[in-house]
């Protein structure tokens, strides 16, 4: 099937497009486009106009800004797996973006294009969570910032508004006992997420827990929060028992859904796994720095 036709632009600055998006109501960004083509192809979507932000340039980038790591919203998922401040301080954002479909898309898809896309079954969005991240939105009015837990409003649905592009990610600097860890389970060789959990914690000298944000794939009709599993963490050392309930208060949280790829209680019996084993691995991590 073929796209229903639309109006095509391609703006070579931020402020171009802004512009574009501004006078045209019925638009849609196109970032890395390996949602929204296919899309276009079933008719899914038949905006009456496409704004094709790919060629600015100066929106690739993973760079330090004072004391948050800064990343332009069309870097692509690839770079962000490999860039080795992400290597070595967000093991969570490097094991969700190298985990996303193949390395086709990796290579083209974008971390912007990713997030407002806002499926729940992206992994980025429940890494963006876990790691308390902020979205900059740009439009010819100005900018803001929006908190993760704002951004995601349910399924394709973001706090974007129509003339606002999402510009770049924030993620908060964290310093010595940090650890985060993301951990899926997905349908074959780059399929989607059957289940996903990301954890990211920081721990106290003596071990205990200080502070914890655990986060859901595929589990809900949005991205989720499990935040009494998180209150559970606090000033606890993580035990087995201590994995056992926090991973019960999560799978409690969660609302998953039977479908073509998995059932909800085979979806659940996973979630226990993998918060058990994303929020030890986040542990782990951060009694070694």
């Amino acid at each position: 099937m073929y796209p229903r036709s639309f109006d095509y632009f391609a703006p070579k600055s931020l402020g171009e497009a802004l512009e574009l998006l501004g006078g045209n109501p019925e638009c849609k960004v196109l970032a890395g486009g390996q949602s929204l083509l296919p899309a276009l192809k079933l008719r899914a979507l038949s905006p009456k106009a496409l704004v094709d932000i790919t060629g600015i340039k100066d929106l690739r980038y993973v760079r330090h800004e004072g004391h948050v790591l800064a990343i332009g919203a069309l870097t692509t998922l690839a770079a962000v797996a490999n860039d080795q401040t992400v290597v070595s301080s967000l093991p969570a954002l490097r094991e969700a973006a190298e985990q996303i479909a193949d390395p086709l898309v990796r290579n083209r898809g974008t971390i912007g294009g990713n997030l407002c896309n806002a499926d729940p079954i992206n992994d980025l969005p429940a890494v963006m969570l876990a790691l308390n991240a902020s979205m900059v939105a740009m439009s010819k009015r100005g900018t803001r910032r929006i908190g993760a837990d704002s951004f995601f409003v349910g399924a394709g649905d973001t706090a974007l508004t129509r003339e606002e592009i999402l510009t770049q990610v924030e993620i908060p600097v964290q310093g010595a006992g940090f650890g985060s860890a993301y951990r899926k389970v997905r349908k074959g060789s780059g399929g989607f997420s059957i289940a996903g959990a990301a954890s990211c914690l920081s721990a106290a000298a003596e071990g205990t827990i200080a502070q914890s944000r655990i986060a859901m794939t595929a589990v809900g009709p949005k991205v989720l929060r499990a935040e009494n599993a998180e209150r559970a963490l606090l000033g606890e050392v993580p035990s087995d028992s201590v994995l056992d309930h926090v991973a019960r208060l999560a799978v409690d949280a969660s609302h998953p859904s039977s479908d073509l790829t998995a059932s909800k209680e085979y979806r659940r019996r996973v979630l226990h796994k993998l918060v058990r084993d994303a929020v030890g691995a986040s542990y782990e991590g951060a009694m070694a720095r």
